[in-house]
């Protein structure tokens, strides 16, 4: 039977483009600020990026590799103590000198004549410079004091050195290249505090540029692919290199007022292109979905900025706050670690909200030019537009194709190849009246459709047909019920007939979601929490020359102490006891019975005193010749310390359990323990003191945040809860791969040591949580907007995460991998922060946004949408907003 279509009507003409800078039209609201003064915020922020570049050119020369210690802990006093008084306490060089020659009596190892002739000459020269306080060598201090190997074969030189740590760091810088290598019959390598530092600042300085080779050809790559031309995939490139040297300019100011850490700069240079990203992939998704309505530039930059850039700047505050709580920590590196991340939130959401209105104002029509995959990306997008012409019911809002661009045509306006109108709205914006129109030659007429109900419930579709292929159309509803008959069932009730909210692929998923969303929910909510069973078994301890590949220099050292040397006083506990004089009988006699009870303590091996050694609580030896080293050098206040040795390795988990045992030890009077494992204990003891301030400031300032955004409270904690499991599930993977040592085939190779560095969880706790909120705030603040205009639960969760999922699981596929070649590193922390940070953005993206969000939205309900009388916006308390 042949079909009859009715001639398209005559698109209305389009109104006169307004200038620039003005509102829509003689009574329009004024353009931003940033439109309007396009070309004075651009120099502006030009001149920013020069400036800042200039200030901050040689922030690496001022940076710290440690800061690990928090200042004032009672390991530093101690540490202060035996240095002034003793000229004892931890070296901060430590020289392994080697021979080939055996150590028994016919070649006598590092004690024949030839070897010690050449370890004099090093000694000599080491002491030399004016950097180094003192030098002890294994035939200066003679025998008993730990300095030789069991074998003979390898001895150690101690230097202790003047000034800070950024001092000393420089005095290892200069020193090292003259005391080490081919020395006679001695091969001498260099480790210890100082050079280990050294050989960490430099491989995070190579671990940079090699991370930038890695990244920058893929980052390229997927920037075209989703930013859709060569000027829209520069934009988030400019605003990450204003947000980095500003933070660069940031951090060499705070150099000289604080330590600031080298990972600092790695970090917040990582995060200041995440965030760049994330924030004008979203801004530039809405100004492209308003310019594909017909607004104007100034008014599509208008709009974005109301509900895009609204949602940016509430993200950018809580990326902020959460690595604001850094600062509640007394350690130099998290707090650094924490004004880095501050500044570069600041500085890429001023880039964001500020500099790039300014460039796509001035781009204008520019901005989709230069589009290098078009060969590839146009014939997709025509035939997604051929199909939506001739299949599809609702001619609402078009999709966002992958060029971040919308076809389709909104409701009651014309756009370009689609031909379609729609008639006016019911209140709530969500009835509809069919119109005529055809698309990519396919003709498609549509009869006169009824208006929707007040409540939104009802849609009536006419009639239609189509030229070739042609389509009648008969009667269907929508609310979500599906399309069965005239009226539809009641708003949030139903999921099978949300064709618009369903036309992309991640809304096609959470209507599957939503269907049942048990059968979803529960397992995805079980597997996270699988994943999080490893971290119940987290052994917290601290990075030490291990954080280096096996292969460098320090770390061969390290692993030479551990193995050679377990009486050498480099890895010893001490007790310093500044008050108690021994040369006085009384004090003595007190200094013998702690010494006793400090040797029963469990895992304690040995101690050593004036009073003699001691061990398993009795006295095993008495005063030797070498116990003078327990008494002050200088006449002036007396005291004494203790070195003690304990079962282990240094450093560890156990021996730091250790140092709070022996601090829990009545002493005869005022006692500081100091030591490596002591500083693990300090570290370890500062974290846990500050952490429950720290999450509660954390998960305060989300709530408070997420609840101005949406003014939604099961919104709020709904984001606080998933986000905490998504991340508590990372937690896991870090344990099972850094800790018990699984899948270095795939993030490559390290020192695996039985314990974590309790540093990592806090730092990718503050950055991870960050950057999930800012995906849940790009995601929450479509449904609400999508709630607010009429649609339902159904509706909104469907098509707010069709038309932001490809955004942040595209934010998060670069951010992977920025992130994982940010774990190409050879130093432990780098890996495991980029490793943990890859995992938490690709898990909380896709696995959390994709399918646990929409289940628990769906069983949740009209809960989601619930507020108090003060909560509640304007919108919220005059009806939906109708586009």
């Amino acid at each position: 039977m042949p079909t009859t279509t009715k001639p398209s009507p005559a698109p209305n003409p389009a109104p006169e483009p307004s200038p620039l800078g003005r509102g829509d039209g003689p009574g329009g609201p004024p353009a931003p600020f940033a439109v309007r003064h396009r070309h004075l915020v651009s120099v502006v922020a030009l001149l920013l990026m020069g400036l800042s570049g200039l200030i901050g050119r040689d922030v690496a020369d001022r940076l710290s590799s440690g800061g690990i210690v928090p200042p004032g802990a009672e390991s530093m006093r101690a540490e202060e103590v035996l240095r002034d008084r003793f000229g004892a306490g931890r070296p901060e060089m430590v020289l392994l000198v080697r021979t080939d020659a055996a150590g028994g009596p016919g070649g006598r190892g590092i004690g024949a004549p030839a070897a010690v002739a050449a370890g004099r000459a090093v000694e000599r020269r080491l002491a030399a410079d004016p950097g180094v306080e003192r030098v002890l060598s294994t035939w200066s201090a003679g025998p008993g004091t730990g300095l030789r190997s069991r074998d003979g074969r390898s001895g150690l030189v101690l230097a202790w050195l003047r000034g800070g740590d950024h001092e000393r760091g420089k005095t290892a810088e200069r020193v090292v290249p003259g005391v080490t290598g081919r020395f006679g019959p001695l091969e001498v390598t260099a480790g210890g505090e100082a050079p280990t530092r050294v050989e960490v600042a430099r491989q995070a300085s190579r671990d940079a540029r090699l991370s930038e080779l890695v990244a920058l050809p893929v980052t390229v790559t997927l920037l075209l692919l989703v930013f859709g031309s060569l000027p829209a995939a520069g934009l988030p490139v400019l605003v990450g290199v204003f947000a980095a040297l500003g933070t660069t300019a940031l951090l060499r100011g705070l150099t000289g007022l604080t330590e600031v850490s080298v990972y600092a700069l790695n970090i917040g240079t990582a995060l200041a292109f995440a965030l760049a990203i994330d924030y004008s992939l979203f801004l530039v998704s809405r100004y492209r979905e308003e310019r594909a309505r017909g607004a104007e530039d100034s008014a599509a930059l208008r709009t974005a900025l109301r509900t895009a850039g609204r949602a940016v700047a509430f993200s950018a505050g809580t990326v902020a706050c959460s690595m604001a709580a850094l600062l509640v920590f007394p350690h130099p590196l998290l707090r650094s670690l924490g004004f880095a991340g501050v500044a570069v939130t600041v500085m890429a959401a001023v880039g964001s909200l500020v500099v790039l209105p300014a460039v796509l104002a001035l781009l204008g029509d520019r901005l989709d030019r230069l589009d290098v995959f078009a060969r590839w990306r146009r014939p997709r997008a025509a035939a997604a537009r051929s199909t939506e012409a001739a299949g599809c019911p609702d001619a609402a809002e078009g999709r966002p194709e992958a060029d971040g661009s919308a076809t389709g045509t909104a409701r009651g306006e014309a756009t370009s190849g689609t031909g379609r109108a729609g008639a006016s709205d019911a209140a709530d914006g969500t009835g509809r009246a069919g119109a005529t129109g055809a698309a990519g030659g396919t003709g498609r007429t549509g009869g006169a459709g009824a208006t929707g109900a007040a409540d939104g419930t009802g849609r009536t579709g006419g009639t239609g047909a189509a030229g070739a292929g042609g389509r009648t159309g008969g009667t269907g509803a929508v609310g979500g019920a599906g399309r069965a008959g005239a009226s539809g069932a009641p708003r949030g009730t139903g999921v099978a007939g949300s064709a618009a909210a369903g036309r992309g692929g991640w809304g096609r998923i959470a209507l599957a979601v939503m269907r049942r969303p048990l059968a979803t929910g529960v397992p995805v909510a079980c597997l996270l929490v699988l994943l999080t069973v490893p971290f119940a078994d987290v052994r917290f301890a601290m990075s030490d020359d291990r954080v280096l590949p096996a292969s460098s220099a320090a770390g061969g050292v390290g692993a030479a102490l551990r193995e050679d040397f377990p009486g050498s006083p480099v890895g010893a506990t001490t007790i310093a006891l500044p008050g108690l004089d021994t040369r006085v009988p009384a004090r003595a006699a007190e200094l013998d019975r702690y010494a006793r009870r400090v040797s029963a303590v469990d895992g304690v091996t040995r101690v050593d005193t004036a009073t003699g050694t001691y061990a398993r609580g009795r006295l095993v030896t008495g005063p030797s010749p070498s116990s003078a080293r327990f008494l002050p050098r200088r006449s002036g206040p007396g005291g004494t310390y203790l070195s003690v040795a304990m079962a282990g390795e240094p450093g560890g988990p156990a021996g730091a359990d250790r140092v709070g045992a022996i601090r829990a030890v009545p002493a005869p009077s005022p006692a500081r323990v100091g030591g490596f494992d002591a500083r693990v204990a300090d570290v370890r003891g500062a974290i846990g003191d500050r952490l429950p301030l720290a999450l509660t400031l954390v998960g305060v300032s989300m709530v408070v945040l997420v609840l101005g955004l949406t003014r939604r409270p099961v919104l709020a904690l709904k984001a606080l809860v998933l986000n905490t499991l998504s991340l508590c599930a990372t937690f896991g993977a870090l344990v099972f791969v850094f800790q018990q040592g699984h899948l270095k085939w795939l993030v490559g190779d390290f020192v695996t040591t039985g314990s974590l560095d309790v540093q990592i969880p806090v730092v990718t706790f503050c950055v991870a949580f960050g950057l999930s909120m800012d995906y849940e705030c790009m995601l929450l603040s479509r449904m609400v907007e999508e709630h607010r205009a009429g649609a339902d639960t159904v509706t909104a969760v469907a098509r707010g995460l069709d038309r932001t999922a490809r955004l942040f699981t595209w934010s998060a596929a670069i951010l992977a991998v920025v992130m994982v070649a940010l774990a190409t590193s050879g130093l432990v922390f780098l890996k495991a922060v980029g490793v943990g940070l890859a995992l938490a953005a690709v898990l909380d993206a896709t696995v959390v946004r994709g399918l646990l969000v929409p289940a628990v939205m769906r069983l949740a309900g009209r809960a989601n949408w619930w507020a108090p009388a003060w909560l509640r916006g304007k919108e919220d308390r005059t009806g939906p907003l109708v586009r």
